[in-house]
């Protein structure tokens, strides 16, 4: 398959990339029962419509157990399998519960299975957090948002993730600075 180039959001202004190494999903709560909610059906079917454009050859599903026993990952593993996509073309992170988390325990997988070109997928208002966390952590990441539906909600989410922007940029400087040295993450960066 021939490569496309692909214009992207990184978070700091737009980028042309060939190809990815994978499409990375980041989770969000079931419902109580376990079912996927309305944003990791979203999430998800967006990561499949990507996927079947031959945007990268596999999927990277990142979440952890939250509000029920079933990590997201696996909850969203199934939507994207009755959507057609392969098993085998499926990987699932299943240890993080915040975005911070998604980040370093996907960077695993990352280096492990040599992949260095991620594209993100999460919801539109959470992207700039998401990418900011994955540069942090020298994982080359860009992101493809997904619009929420226009809502209360929607409205509720944008101010917290405004909040939520500052607070991870410092959380991220004191988890850097107390935690990791330069040769864990990678280099200086």
């Amino acid at each position: 398959m021939p490569c496309r180039q692909t214009l992207c959001s990184t978070g700091d202004g737009l980028a042309i990339v060939e190809t990815f190494d994978v499409i990375i999903v980041l989770g969000a709560a079931q419902a109580p029962d376990g079912t996927p909610g309305s944003v990791i059906s979203r999430r998800v079917l967006h990561a499949v419509k990507l996927f079947n454009e031959g945007r990268a050859p596999v999927m990277l599903m990142s979440g952890g157990a939250t509000r029920h026993a079933e990590p997201e990952a696996d909850a969203m593993a199934r939507v994207a399998i009755e959507a057609g996509i392969s098993d085998q073309a499926i990987f699932r992170e299943t240890r993080s519960t915040r975005t911070m988390e998604n980040v370093l325990e996907c960077r695993k997988i990352l280096t492990r299975e040599d992949w260095h070109h991620a594209l993100v997928v999460t919801d539109s208002f959470h992207m700039k957090r998401a990418l900011y966390t994955f540069d942090a952590f020298g994982v080359e990441a860009f992101g493809d948002g997904v619009p929420a539906p226009p809502s209360l909600r929607t409205v509720l989410a944008h101010i917290c993730e405004f909040f939520a922007r500052q607070m991870y940029e410092r959380a991220i400087r004191a988890y850097i600075d107390q935690r990791i040295s330069p040769l864990q993450l990678g280099g200086g960066k």
